[in-house]
């Protein structure tokens, strides 16, 4: 059996391409913004690439909190470690 850190180095682990969340929350907000889209285009259809980059830039800033978030998690993690390992 491998290591975390061996699948980590030959690629068999990647946090960020973990599978989107599976909760009811999570859907029913991913429909009211489709919802949303669907109803801003209804009305202003000129404003469809200003919608498009608008999305895109939520994302980037999304991505930019998820690794963010990854980051302060996995030091927490290992700060926790670090202490378990050194306290008597």
């Amino acid at each position: 059996m491998k290591s975390i850190l061996e699948k980590l180095y030959y690629g068999e682990i990647s946090p960020c391409s973990l599978p989107t969340p599976t909760t009811e929350r999570y859907f029913k907000a991913k429909d009211e913004v489709e919802k949303y889209c669907a109803n801003i285009l209804a009305k202003y259809s000129d404003c469809k690439e200003l919608l498009e980059n608008y999305a895109d830039a939520i994302h980037i800033t999304a991505a930019c909190e998820s690794l963010q978030d990854f980051e302060r998690g996995f030091r927490l993690g290992a700060l926790l470690m670090l202490n378990i390992i050194t306290s008597e």
